[in-house]
């Protein structure tokens, strides 16, 4: 888990924060970087060291919702996570493709949540 990130893991394997990060409050829920089982080994664990900072933030941009360009914003954000948490390049842009081709469906679901 990052240094700044305080969070408890739930039994279902999502966490909850214990403080909060950033623009994100005390008790978002979420399941870090939805990184499928079988990519872990090249791309690292949900709540590895790389992924933790990105990926609560991405899920909250995700979970507020907006228009596309909010959602591009939130990708590119998260990409540069990445990189400042020390992900390589090659793995870093996969999981970039990755959440720009199939995270559509699951903000457009929170975006219609939301109102």
């Amino acid at each position: 888990m990052s240094k700044n990130v305080k969070a408890e893991f739930l039994p279902d394997g999502r966490i909850r924060l214990i403080r909060p990060f950033g623009e994100v409050p005390r008790g978002f829920v979420c399941d870090g970087a939805s990184v499928p089982r079988f990519f872990w080994r090249f791309l690292g664990h949900p709540y590895d060291r790389h992924h933790v900072r990105g990926g609560v933030k991405h899920d909250w941009g995700y979970a507020v919702g907006g228009d596309r360009k909010r959602r591009k914003a939130l990708d590119v954000e998260y990409r540069r996570d990445l990189a400042r948490d020390g992900m390589k390049l090659v793995p870093r842009w996969l999981e970039y493709f990755a959440v720009r081709l199939f995270g559509g469906r699951h903000y457009n679901n929170n975006e219609r949540k939301m109102q």
